[in-house]
């Protein structure tokens, strides 16, 4: 990320900590880049109840925001707020922690102690640096080394 964008960032970061964030709604991601049509500041919430009101809400804000401060120093750029929906990215062991329960696709960095390198489950539990994912398709649970874990989402199943 190139200073521009990381000053930006945490400009937006900033803001959404002191006039923002509460116990219902909090920032999951902020991205600032050029695109093909231009330049685009997309602002990710989160929360137990977040929906379109709340991301209609915080972009209202955000966008007075910018308008008074200026950081910004593109005339067009487009804002985005959203969730980042049913199939977010897991990022942490916090995170695992968080949806314990909910079932995820896991991509490992090459084959792990059990020969396999892609699975679906639900996290079952988080145990020091290892996530524990039950296989409804197997019957099983796995133990899998978070620091081996390429990338996770959450998935819904049908």
């Amino acid at each position: 990320m190139d200073i521009l964008s990381e000053k930006i960032k945490k400009e937006v970061i900033s803001f959404f900590e002191k006039n923002i964030k509460d116990d219902r709604i909090e920032l999951y991601d902020i991205v600032f880049r050029r695109e093909r049509r231009g330049w685009v500041l997309r602002i990710f919430i989160d929360g137990d109840r977040v929906g379109l009101d709340e991301c209609v809400s915080v972009s209202k804000l955000v966008s007075n925001w910018l308008d008074e401060v200026d950081i910004i120093p593109y005339e067009n750029y487009n804002l985005e707020v959203s969730t980042p929906g049913a199939n977010r990215e897991v990022r942490s062991l916090d995170e695992f922690k968080k949806y314990i329960g909910k079932y995820c696709k896991i991509k490992m960095k090459e084959h792990d102690k059990y020969g396999r390198i892609n699975y679906k489950g639900y996290i079952k539990d988080v145990q020091d640096n290892y996530v524990i994912l039950f296989v409804e398709e197997e019957n099983k649970n796995f133990e899998i080394d978070y620091d081996k874990i390429k990338k996770a989402n959450l998935d819904v199943k049908f």
